[in-house]
């Protein structure tokens, strides 16, 4: 039975049917023309694009979500959006594609590669061009297709009056105003019922406008009425990142310790053989090795360049990012391991009021001498009494857990709201004065008792929290008041982003309540006795006079024979 028009159409209007049977493209890795595959230099990354234009996600409402897409260099994900965006654009009347990237310049070279692979379509399916010497755009005829077109992210007001079908945003961490440009930009499209947008690039600098919009579409997917989500893709995803490894290699500690991390999730040795290759023949990264994983991550985290202005200093922060951890499922409240009968909890809160613009949030970690496990971690946009109710339960669960709460504004609520359930285990700062209040000079001090922590005790489970901690920038000592704000009839562009770093300041609080916490040792190790703790040795004492004091110690400390003078028995007569 032939097909109907209407089939055929279908077909052309889905890239993932029609691209793989139509399509030619200049191959990477030949140079030469041969059919379009998304598996033939990648795993999943091309295809993934395919099908987002194909079949995307939508939320209860009915409305496409938008794809923000973090991969490596050299994967193609540029030309797959355009390739992708042209089956709908040339079989969909009136559809509208617009491709932004950071320059013009840039954005014609990309666009250019659809002219080609519209000249390589077959003849009697190929849509016919209104203009013959079109260069910074494709004009379909109107009764078979619409068109696609290039703009600069360089030019003002860039997204003002566009109606906008798909838009395809191409290495947004170059564009001068990220952040301008969507404010402008997302009106265009935010009420179409079907507008397609993806957002692609590689890692740059942490806390940057590109890095704060991957986290915000990270964590709206478990959100199904979000309208972002993410996409990551590792390296060794691209099936050109990779060379011989020759048996006469020994992998260096390094190497080993990337396989044993990363092997389980698709790393190959032949991939750690591409990166040795990259830093001999790159003298750039050969001096700076850490910086590979910019152009081609493991991780989403681990990713980023380090920014001049964190709080938190890069070589503390590059053991957590070694270690395994989980993924932020929404919460509100996540467990990484269940309470321990034997062991002793602190809790540290940062909460929110009514109306608040940030999440409330608390920290719950597991406290033996030498390490302090993150064992729980809730956020969420609640108010003070449901957070009070939150807390005193896991508080209860965790061996009636020493709570501290930054008793800054809000917080003067949730430690009434603790005294009037009878909460009795809460942290003092002083007498009468329960919470910590943060201020210019104690901010500095948890702060560094933060960066101690994370590098002596610390152990984190949580990826959200890693990820804060990477971008945290000490936002509280910038940021003006309420009342500031007030005073001024305006709001201030120096008041930090919603549920920013509130995991951070909750876990800054921790860090203070344990510092307060008895010393108590895991099960199984035994403390060194003979090691008086209220005894500090003098500089000049030598060896031999100190082990002669410790043997003198342990004597004093030895149980003595009891003496008992014996009284002579003497007969009682009558």
């Amino acid at each position: 039975m032939a097909a109907t028009p209407a089939q055929i159409l279908k077909v052309l209007q889905t890239p993932s049917l029609s691209l793989p049977q139509f399509g030619r493209v200049h191959d990477q890795e030949t140079g030469s023309f041969i059919p379009y595959d998304p598996t033939k230099i990648t795993d999943r990354l091309q295809s993934s694009v395919i099908g987002y234009f194909s079949q995307p996600p939508r939320t209860p409402s009915g409305h496409t979500k938008w794809m923000t897409l973090l991969g490596y260099r050299q994967g193609g994900k540029s030309t797959t959006a355009e390739f992708a965006a042209y089956c709908k654009a040339a079989y969909s009347p009136g559809w509208d594609h617009v491709c932004i990237a950071d320059t013009r310049d840039r954005a014609e070279y990309l666009h250019g590669r659809t002219h080609q692979l519209h000249r390589a379509w077959p003849d009697p399916l190929r849509t016919p061009k209104m203009g013959a010497r079109e260069v910074r755009q494709l004009t379909f005829d109107p009764k078979r297709g619409g068109k696609m077109r290039v703009l600069s992210a360089e030019s003002g007001a860039v997204g003002v009056g566009q109606s906008i079908d798909s838009l395809h945003a191409s290495e947004p961490h170059l564009w001068s105003d990220l952040e301008g440009s969507l404010f402008l930009l997302l009106p265009a499209i935010r009420n179409r019922l079907n507008c397609l947008a993806i957002f692609e690039a590689t890692p740059w600098e942490r806390n940057g406008p590109w890095h704060e919009h991957y986290l915000t579409a990270k964590r709206s997917n478990p959100d199904p009425n979000a309208r972002h989500f993410s996409a990551f893709f590792p390296f060794w995803d691209g099936k050109l990142n990779r060379r011989p490894w020759i048996k006469d290699y020994t992998p260096d500690q390094e190497e080993l310790e990337l396989m044993n991390r990363y092997g389980p999730l698709g790393l190959m040795w032949e991939n750690l053989a591409f990166r040795r290759s990259a830093l001999s023949d790159d003298p750039e990264l050969r001096r700076h090795p850490e910086r590979f994983p910019v152009m081609y991550p493991f991780d989403d985290i681990g990713c980023w360049i380090a920014a001049s202005n964190s709080a938190i200093p890069e070589h503390v922060l590059a053991p957590h990012l070694l270690r395994p951890v989980v993924e932020w499922n929404g919460g509100p409240f996540m467990e990484y391991e269940a309470p321990c009968p034997d062991a002793q909890y602190a809790i540290g809160v940062d909460p929110c009021g009514y109306a608040a613009r940030d999440h409330a949030s608390f920290q719950v970690l597991k406290v033996y001498q030498g390490e302090w496990t993150q064992v729980a971690c809730f956020a969420s946009h609640v108010d003070p009494v449901t957070l009070t109710r939150e807390l005193t339960r896991q508080a209860e669960r965790y061996n009636r857990a020493r709570i501290c709460v930054e008793s800054n504004g809000v917080g003067q609520a949730v430690l009434a709201l603790l005294e009037q359930q009878g909460y009795g285990n809460i942290y003092y700062e002083g007498r009468f004065k329960p919470g910590f209040t943060v201020t210019g000079q104690s901010l500095d001090k948890t702060t560094a008792a933060l960066i101690d922590a994370l590098m002596d005790e610390m152990v984190l489970w949580d990826k959200d929290t890693i990820e804060q901690l990477q971008t945290y920038r000490n936002d509280k000592r910038i940021e003006e008041s309420p009342n500031v704000e007030i005073m001024r009839g305006s709001a201030s562009a120096r008041r930090r982003s919603r549920h920013h770093w509130d995991k951070v300041s909750a876990l800054a609080m921790a860090v203070v309540c344990a510092q307060d916490l008895p010393r108590r040792f895991k099960p199984g190790e035994e403390q060194d006795q003979r090691l008086p703790e209220n005894v500090t040795f003098f500089t000049g004492m030598s060896y031999d006079e100190r082990e002669k004091y410790l043997s003198k110690v342990e004597e004093d400390r030895a149980p003595k024979p009891s003496r008992t003078r014996r009284v002579p028995y003497r007969r009682l007569r009558r």
